[in-house]
Parts: structure tokens; sequence; C-alpha cells
């Protein structure tokens, strides 16, 4: 079957998982981290790309933003067995859960920064004040879920199917609880899949989101891509060559950041310096080579955007998203908002705030 059509089948798999503790209470935010074992079955992309060395890095940059560039896409596996372990956080206790989904060289660490005084972009503190429970995850091969291969397991549907077992285990333990999928840059995409595979979803949130790959371009550009094991031998040093990471806190402030004024350096400098994670060479080639059909997608939708939003609107989101939401012909309410002062890391600008409040109005409204 060809692996376009066998989508369905493909995140119908078996999926199980299970979660125990894994550390201390952050008693300020009624927050514990926990490890979920999840075991996933999915077919794998072949993938060409070969990563040695820092030449090699550039010359993929090159390849990803050079017009009219090939697929690095050259097949297909059946399904493979994999299990991980997912590094979460699990916080409050409200009728609604919100499932939080990470970007591109980010980690969960981003709905919850702890650098001095950043209570204001501190996403999770937010949620749980406003009444949700939060369940917030590093995508396998980064932060404190399973290390991977960064061709065969650091895919995007892989990490559909994860997303997919999380929302099944959530469901099983709170069955009384609401679901909606929050998802940011890479992880929007994810949300957008999932919910879009998935009777199990009350709402979805993508911010970072342009609905299209037109402006992948100067974020692969700007990034500076370089082999994150020779970058920090210390924290990345186990992982294999085709994890990558940007060159510089410049080159993260250029891809994930707006106009002077609507942000801090500090936040910036907290952002590459340690929040930062590397990302595999299989994710991209995976997501562009995957069809989401978001006219599945059958819950209210917010499109939530900074205007100079890089990757996602090519630094001028406004206007950009209006036509788009034609795609999402089954969801019964979708609202755009596209001109908030920010880049593409909205929670880390100084109208972080306004965009929480804006999200969780529309997901009160939307009854949940």
């Amino acid at each position: 079957m060809p692996f376009q059509q066998s989508l369905g089948v493909i995140f119908g798999c078996a999926v199980f998982a299970a979660a125990f503790p894994a550390g201390g209470n952050r008693s300020t935010a009624q927050c514990r981290d926990i490890q979920i074992p999840v075991t996933v079955e999915v077919p794998r992309f072949l993938i060409s790309t070969r990563i040695q060395d820092d030449w090699d890095a550039v010359a993929l940059s090159f390849n990803l933003t050079q017009r009219n560039s090939p697929s690095a896409v050259t097949g297909t596996t059946g399904p493979v067995k994999s299990t991980y372990d997912v590094g979460a956080t699990f916080c409050g206790n409200g009728s609604t859960t919100l499932i939080l989904t990470h970007g591109i060289l980010e980690s969960k660490a981003y709905w919850q920064p702890d650098f001095p005084d950043a209570e204001q972009y501190d996403f999770i503190s937010a949620a749980v004040d406003a009444g949700y429970s939060v369940l917030s995850y590093d995508r396998i091969g980064v932060g404190s879920s399973s290390k991977i291969d960064s061709l065969m397991d650091a895919q995007f549907q892989v990490h559909v199917a994860v997303l997919d077992a999380l929302i099944e285990r959530e469901r099983s333990q709170r069955p009384e609880n609401k679901i909606a999928l929050v998802g940011h840059s890479y992880g929007a995409y994810l949300s957008a899949a999932a919910a879009a595979l998935s009777d199990q979803i009350d709402g979805v949130v993508l911010m970072g989101f342009g609905g299209s790959f037109n402006y992948f371009g100067p974020f692969v550009a700007g990034s500076g891509l370089r082999v994150a094991k020779f970058r920090d031998e210390e924290r990345w040093g186990s992982l294999d060559a085709g994890w990558l990471t940007t060159v510089d806190k410049y080159a993260d402030t250029y891809i994930y950041f707006g106009m002077p004024g609507d942000f801090e350096h500090r936040a910036a400098e907290w952002t590459h310096t340690r929040a930062s994670e590397p990302f595999a060479i299989g994710e991209l080639p995976s997501l562009t080579s995957t069809p989401i059909v978001f006219g599945d997608i059958k819950t209210p939708v917010l499109l939530l955007q900074g205007r100079y939003d890089l990757s996602a609107c090519g630094g001028d989101c406004v206007g950009e998203l209006e036509a788009w939401t034609e795609n999402l012909t089954g969801s019964p309410a979708v609202e755009v908002v596209e001109d908030l002062p920010a880049g593409h890391n909205i929670n880390l600008h100084l109208v972080a705030p306004k965009a929480f409040g804006i999200m969780f109005d529309f997901l009160k409204r939307n009854g949940l």
C-alpha cells in the first residue's frame, strides 16, 4: 500500500503507554515529572541525506534552500515497531487537558522558561491558573525523552504516532476530561496531523504555523546549521552526527524573534544557551513528504501567530493565513490572530500574556 494512502492504517496501529513518577513536584505550578513508555508501529521513510561534519551541514542547508531542490526521500519501509521513553510534565487538575507539543530546536522548556523573572513567559503556570490541566512533553530525541536515530526514528509520522499514544493515555486516565492540542512550529504540524486522525480531540491551537513550507528557506539559511555533537560535547556528544543545531544566539534571534523592542535579549540568550535542543535530519523531509488532511479536523481551531514569524510567513503574517483556513472544512469554528508583535517564538516575546489570554478565551468560548 503506498505510504500516502496508508496514513489511516499507520496511525490506527496499536500504541500503548504507561507512566511512572520521575521527579519532584513543582508545588507552585502543581506539576509532577513523569516518564511515559510508548510503543508505536509505523512505516519509515528511506532518506538519502548523510551528515558527518559541519561541511555536510552547510551542504544540506544549501540543498534545503535551493530552488526546485529534489526530495531526500527515496522510498518507504514496512511498519517498524519501536518503544521510546517520553519525558513529560503534568500540571494542574482542570477538566480540560492541554497537550503541548514543542517545535524544532526546542524542548518542553519552551512552555515554562526558567530564567529569572520569567513569569510572564510561563505558559504552563498561566494555563493552570486559568483552570486547565497541562501535559507537556519532550519530543523523542530531545530533552528527557529517549535519544534516537536521526534518520530512521526522528521522522514526522513517528512523532505523530507518539503524540497519538499520549492522547490515548490521557483519554484512558482521565476519561471525563476534554482534550485540546496546542502545538508550536513543528509541533503545530504534529498537532494538526494528530487531530485529523483522532476522534479524541476537542480543540486545536496552532502557533508558529503557516500551513505550507514556502518560507522554510529563510529559516534554514538563517539557522547556520552545525553538527550538535561538535558544538557541545557535554550535552550532545552521544548523539549521531545527523543531529543539528544553530550556530549562535544571533542565529536563534533571527529565526525565532521579531522586531527590536518586542522581546528581551535575555529571552533570546536563554533560548540558545539553555533551552536549545538539536533537530534531526529526518524530521523535515518526512514532514514535507507526509500529507495532512486538514479537512478531517472536526474541532474548533485557533491559528495564533506573531506578525513577524519568519518560517511561517516569511516575516509578515498579516493576510497570509485567512485564505489557508479554507482547508479546515470540517472545523465548526476557526479563528485567526496573525498580527501580534512577535516572531516565531510567541511565548518568549513581551506580548506573551496577551497571547495566552487570547488562547484561553478562544478555548473557553468553545466549551474548553
